[in-house]
């Protein structure tokens, strides 16, 4: 907080002197006057906080834009910077607002640890799934963010009992999305003794078997991550032609698209798409409208006979 206090004072006053410089000149060069950079201060205070005493006032157009300028300039700095990133910040700490530490009853739920942008991706498609799952995040801001995107994110310490209270003994998957490697470290040490799998998101390669020795069951690297990759290894792996059954009476698939049409034109068969994959190009949720070429590579979901009408016996699918 006081670091957030000390850059708003910098902007401010950084702000406030190069106006003041400006005001001089623009007074000597557009309204004949000499004024002093006292002077340009006290005119600048004055207007970018919108009192304006009139006192001291241009008359030339220049002079006008420049002024309208300034009370734009305060407008904006107060309300769009300050506010959201001192004030509110510091109201929340001082007034402590107190925010979920858990969600009870989970069953069958996948445990996520860290709140960024993978892992919001990755939570999206289990709402797709209709699979339950918690969001464990140990920092307020990004909490917050997570609460007002409407995911399941509560307040964590990472301890064991943070743990328990979202029934880490019920999960059947925690995927570990800290952002330091020490607390990656100390999550699967805490959670070693529990059953559910174990999933590690962390961006350098050279601590990975590091993370596999403390008890991950796979490790992924950012650089290199899709959240569809994290989903299908979590979920369980498919393979072209074949489904594979998540939940009851939910089953996912890859399929080759055979001819050019657009999501819609699949989805009326009764699926959903997750991602279509063409080239190396990979589009996430795509909306209807999207165009399917030949040849590409879609992840679908649904019940078996869905499915079915879309996939044509053996290890090449087709649509019906």
């Amino acid at each position: 907080m006081r670091t957030r206090i000390l850059i708003s004072i910098l902007i401010f006053t950084n702000l406030i002197l190069f106006y003041s410089i400006l005001f001089v000149a623009l007074m000597k060069n557009f309204e004949g006057k000499s004024y002093t950079v006292i002077d340009g201060f006290y005119w600048v205070v004055s207007t970018i906080t919108t009192v304006g005493y009139g006192d001291i006032h241009f008359t030339t157009q220049p002079g006008k834009i420049f002024s309208i300028l300034v009370m734009v300039s305060g407008v904006l700095y107060f309300f769009g910077f300050f506010v959201p990133y001192v004030v509110i910040p510091w109201a929340e700490q001082r007034f402590r607002l107190v925010y979920p530490t858990k969600i009870s009853g989970l069953q069958n739920h996948i445990i996520v640890c860290g709140y960024n942008l993978y892992t919001e991706e990755f939570c999206k498609m289990l709402e797709e799934f209709r699979i339950p799952y918690v969001v464990l995040e140990k920092n307020v801001e990004r909490l917050r963010h997570g609460i007002n995107k409407g995911l399941k994110v509560v307040q964590s310490d990472g301890s064991l009992e943070s743990f328990k209270e979202n029934g880490v003994e019920r999960a059947t998957a925690i995927l570990i999305a800290w952002r330091e490697l020490e607390d990656i470290i100390d999550t699967l040490l805490t959670i070693k003794d529990f059953e559910s799998r174990k999933y590690v998101i962390y961006g350098d390669h050279r601590y990975s078997r590091y993370l596999y020795y403390a008890g991950a069951e796979k490790v992924f690297l950012p650089k290199s991550l899709i959240a569809s990759s994290i989903a299908r290894t979590i979920l369980g792996e498919v393979k072209v032609g074949r489904m594979t059954k998540l939940l009851e009476n939910l089953y996912v698939s890859e399929i080759i698209i055979p001819e050019k049409m657009t999501v819609s034109d699949l989805e009326k068969e009764g699926v959903k798409i997750i991602s279509v994959c063409r080239l190396g190009q990979l589009a996430l949720n795509p909306p209807p409208t999207h165009q399917l070429e030949k040849g590409c590579i879609a992840i679908v979901a649904g019940d078996k006979r869905a499915i079915e009408s879309v996939i044509y016996e053996g290890a090449h699918p087709r649509l019906r």
